[in-house]
């Protein structure tokens, strides 16, 4: 019994042999220093319709098929307003209201802009109208926006035969013609952001250029008009903010009531 008391217990060196102790190391992998802030559950945004994504795609192919096509007169109408070189040199190769990159870079500007509208009433507006919702909304824009610029044009193609302007006429509609074809390519730039990055404060910087833009727009009109010597400066500018400024104001004054009644 003696023996047996003295002699050392192998099972536990064959234990330690077999399985050491294990050491505990600090581990790379932490866990995340996230914490929660409140309990409130926060909603989904959801991704733009794939009706939107069509419309930017289809946009993006007619500016890069009048890039292909058209690269030199597409130079010129963006330099045309700086510089009144290429814009005797725009007259003078061809009419722009019948040529093809028109008809492509004004698509272009309809589109866009329309998608523009459409997208201000969705994050800031917030307009709603029960029959209209999504593509039908923006359809009714866009062919408001066609309805309202065709008006427009015939009404000024009626003032100069009436006054018998119609060379200054067709100067002053050229303008517009420009500055439209100049602002779909910009417009759509901003889209690509305002639309994907659903911050706001791009939207009304994106609304603050195109109103800088128009302003432009209408100096450079009024500028036109004065050519005319047998009207004073005071009907010019009557006319042209009859024109210009005063349908904006009109539309600005709906969307405003439109707004109000809708917060009421």
């Amino acid at each position: 019994m003696s023996r047996i008391g003295s002699s050392t217990d192998t099972t536990l060196t064959m234990q330690s042999m077999a399985a050491p102790d294990p050491v505990y190391r600090k581990s790379v992998f932490t866990s995340h220093q996230l914490h929660p802030a409140n309990m409130k559950v926060n909603e989904i945004k959801q991704m733009e319709p794939d009706w939107v994504t069509g419309i930017l795609i289809f946009c993006f192919m007619m500016l890069a098929w009048s890039q292909v096509f058209y690269y030199k007169r597409i130079r010129q109408i963006f330099m045309a307003p700086f510089s009144k070189r290429f814009l005797s040199q725009l007259t003078r190769e061809g009419n722009l209201f019948k040529e093809r990159i028109s008809l492509a870079l004004g698509t272009v500007y309809f589109l866009g802009f329309s998608l523009l509208l459409f997208e201000f009433n969705e994050q800031i507006l917030k307009l709603t109208i029960p029959v209209f919702r999504g593509i039908a909304l923006y359809g009714i824009i866009t062919l408001a926006i066609v309805a309202v610029t065709a008006v427009k044009v015939s009404l000024i193609q009626l003032l100069g035969i009436v006054f018998k302007t119609r060379e200054t006429t067709y100067n002053y509609l050229l303008n517009l013609l420009i500055f439209a074809l100049l602002s779909g390519p910009l417009i759509l730039v901003f889209l690509v952001f305002i639309l994907y990055l659903k911050f706001p404060v791009l939207l009304h910087i994106c609304l603050i250029l195109f109103i800088v833009f128009y302003l432009f727009r209408f100096v450079r009109s009024f500028f036109i008009g004065i050519t005319l010597t047998k009207f004073s400066y005071l009907f010019l500018f009557v006319y042209l903010c009859s024109l210009e400024i005063l349908p904006l104001l009109v539309i600005i004054k709906l969307l405003l009531n439109q707004a109000q009644a809708a917060g009421g």
